[in-house]
């Protein structure tokens, strides 16, 4: 399977796939890794989080975990239709369940929602992005809100490109950040720009005890289209400025 996500190196324009082999692979491969899947009910605007926790191609049938928040649950036991997105190491992945498919189960002991495999998917590579270095004085926040907790974790840009950044905050905090958990909304601060607003994904999490920080991989999820704009610039915004230091360094 890792081979259907390595193929190639960079950016790729979306591609419709149909084929039922590479479909199911693909959403093995999201189950393997635990990658949260963001739900968004037609008609709704807000976003839920759940995983994929079986893809069984002799049943044809794909088994998604509760969501969170619970109010998800409610809208996908009315029979809402709704679309699914997806990340994978730069991959973004997109299907739909239509109205009326997704029926409630229980699987494995616990509450769960089975619906037909998808007969087509999305499929965008963006990996290749530009990712850009942040100076540490420049202390560009990111503040984390879990859907959930009543607690703010102001986080710090290390780096960032088109779909993610790297952040650090103080301590450790490896209890509160657990790879795959989506956060959302977060507030992310830019020099000239303001608050953006944004649901993030935790990819990976490290606590480097040298520097008393924990070090945190974020993947922005389907950020709108003026807070990808206003990411754009500052990415290139710090790609210019790392060019003119590197030129001034020459002379």
């Amino acid at each position: 399977m890792s081979t259907l996500l390595s193929q190639e190196a960079g950016p790729q324009p979306p591609r419709e796939v149909r084929s039922a082999i590479e479909i199911t692979a693909l959403l093995k491969t999201l189950m393997q890794s635990r990658d949260p899947l963001i739900i968004t009910f037609d008609d709704r605007a807000q976003k839920f989080q759940s995983f994929i926790v079986n893809v069984d191609s002799d049943a044809d049938a794909l088994c998604l975990d509760e969501m969170i928040p619970r109010e998800g649950d409610r809208y996908a036991s009315q029979g809402e239709g709704f679309k699914i997105d997806a990340w994978h190491e730069g991959i973004h992945m997109r299907w739909s369940c239509a109205a009326g498919q997704a029926t409630q189960i229980v699987f494995d002991e616990a509450p769960a929602y089975s619906t037909k495999l998808p007969k087509e998917l999305m499929y965008h590579q963006k990996r290749g992005a530009f990712r850009a270095s942040v100076r540490r004085t420049a202390d560009v926040p990111l503040e984390l809100n879990h859907p959930e907790r009543q607690r703010t974790l102001t986080t710090y840009l290390m780096d960032i490109s088109a779909t993610g950044c790297k952040a650090r905050i103080e301590g450790d905090q490896c209890s509160s950040l657990q790879p795959g958990e989506l956060f959302s909304p977060c507030h992310l601060h830019l020099p000239e720009t303001g608050r953006l607003e944004l649901a993030v994904g935790i990819r990976h999490v490290s606590f480097i005890e040298t520097a008393n920080e924990t070090q945190i991989g974020i993947h922005f999820q389907q950020p709108s289209p003026l807070a990808q704009r206003q990411i754009d610039r500052y990415v290139n915004y710090l790609q210019r400025e790392a060019r003119r230091i590197e030129k001034e360094d020459l002379f």
